[in-house]
């Protein structure tokens, strides 16, 4: 695997998107729920892989290991592009999930937010994750961050669905096999223990 040594921000992944999924990609029906079982959401790629990254946070003026792996964001039969971004500064672990037109606001910045997962097609759990400071994404940070990483070795596939009272689920896809190759350098500069089960995840 290759490994890219460089510095890049939430700015430059973002605009690495433009090359992670065909722009012609075919859309999938939209749906009231999330995908059942065993479907296969259209667009995302069958090869994608983790790019193992040196970010800058420039807030803080601080730098860190990164691992970013792109997939698919689905609303109401539309498909664009997602990324999925594990960052560690000064030893804390945050997973970010982004797309464009997430809608959530800055007004939002932190504030807890209803999602349900499932992985390898398997049922989808229910769990609470948190606005990220901008209103573009969706955070799970510290010991939470680990426990849900620690959840996708040996697995295919990630969806992870933005739930939405009033409206159809926002619905995140990711193909992330190989994460336990990836992640175990994330693991060892971020002093990660022990991959512990996904249970521990949730709230």
């Amino acid at each position: 695997m290759q490994h890219l040594q460089r510095i890049v921000s939430a700015t430059a992944v973002a605009a690495l998107l433009a090359w992670a999924v065909p722009a012609g990609a075919a859309p999938t029906e939209p749906e009231d729920e999330p995908a059942s079982a065993g479907s296969e959401a259209t667009g995302v790629p069958a090869g994608a892989t983790w790019l193992l990254i040196e970010a800058r946070d420039h807030a803080r003026g601080t730098s860190g290991a990164a691992a970013v792996l792109f997939g698919v964001a689905e609303e109401r039969g539309r498909q664009r592009q997602a990324s999925l971004r594990v960052d560690c500064f000064e030893g804390r672990t945050t997973l970010h999930v982004d797309t464009v037109g997430l809608g959530l606001g800055p007004s939002v910045a932190g504030v807890a937010v209803a999602v349900a997962y499932s992985l390898d097609g398997g049922r989808f759990v229910s769990a609470s994750w948190q606005a990220s400071a901008d209103g573009s994404g969706l955070e799970l940070s510290g010991d939470r961050a680990v426990a849900f990483l620690g959840a996708l070795y040996g697995k295919a596939e990630l969806r992870l669905a933005m739930v939405r009272p009033l409206s159809v689920p926002f619905l995140f896809t990711f193909a992330v096999g190989g994460a336990e190759q990836a992640l175990g350098t994330m693991a060892d500069r971020c002093h990660w223990s022990a991959a512990p089960a996904i249970s521990e995840a949730r709230p």
